[in-house]
């Protein structure tokens, strides 16, 4: 089965129409919530600066836990729409395609380990996410999820209403109700998706040099052209 249908063909390179401008916008809303939360979780955190005015005339702090409670809504929106999109899209999309769940998947991921390690031979180029990249975005998703779990929990235990008392009482269940291991695992994400984004820059760049792709370019208009020479069959 071919990896995708040719749209336009030039130098030698197929243009194919990959993601869905659902996936697009969700894609750049997690990368500019995801950015935020952590520079304002940082900051919360580690609150190194002081203001040389009065505290009620700048609300430096204040904006800053503003901030990331905005990003925190603006990504659990996007995170449902995401997951509801991963059983509705494309084949691209899918959960379906993302989930290493056939040996065939897995061999691909390996295989792909030892070219990025011991580059012998043609980068293989994918329509869509690499069997590696979908490893990557898989365990991104759910560490969304639990940084939406123990931040919600740790947001509702500072909130005295009904609804919330409730959502920090199921989140604290799965923590053994202890508030400081909540804090611990939250704050020990940010420093996964700072690890995450640096792989995933360096694979964006490695991908475009090897491959003459222009991954950057495709996740804003939905479009990939492929080597056609080098273009490969999608781990099934």
């Amino acid at each position: 089965m071919a990896v995708a249908t040719a749209e336009k063909r030039r130098e030698g390179m197929i243009l194919v129409k990959v993601w869905e401008p659902t996936v697009r916008v969700t894609h750049w809303l997690l990368f500019l919530s995801i950015t935020t939360l952590c520079i304002t979780g940082y900051l919360i955190g580690n609150p190194t600066f002081s203001s040389p005015q009065e505290a009620a005339k700048t609300f430096t702090f204040g904006t800053i836990r503003f901030l990331h409670f905005a990003a925190a809504y603006v990504l659990l929106a996007t995170f449902l729409i995401r997951l509801y999109w991963g059983f509705v899209g494309n084949r691209y999309a899918r959960w379906s395609t993302l989930l290493p769940i056939t040996g065939k998947r897995w061999r691909a991921i390996w295989k792909e380990v030892l070219d990025l390690a011991l580059p012998k031979g043609k980068f293989r180029v994918y329509t869509g996410h690499s069997p590696l990249a979908n490893v990557f975005y898989v365990l991104v998703y759910l560490a969304v999820l639990f940084s939406l779990v123990s931040g919600f929990t740790m947001y509702g235990a500072a909130h005295y209403t009904p609804f919330w008392r409730t959502i920090s009482a199921w989140g604290l269940a799965l923590f053994g109700n202890n508030l400081n291991t909540v804090h611990f695992w939250h704050h020990w994400l940010l420093w996964f998706f700072i690890l995450f984004f640096l792989m995933h820059l360096y694979l964006v760049i490695y991908t475009i040099v090897v491959s003459r792709t222009t991954e950057i370019d495709t996740m804003i208009s939905g479009y990939k052209f492929v080597v056609e020479e080098t273009l490969s069959e999608e781990a099934e």
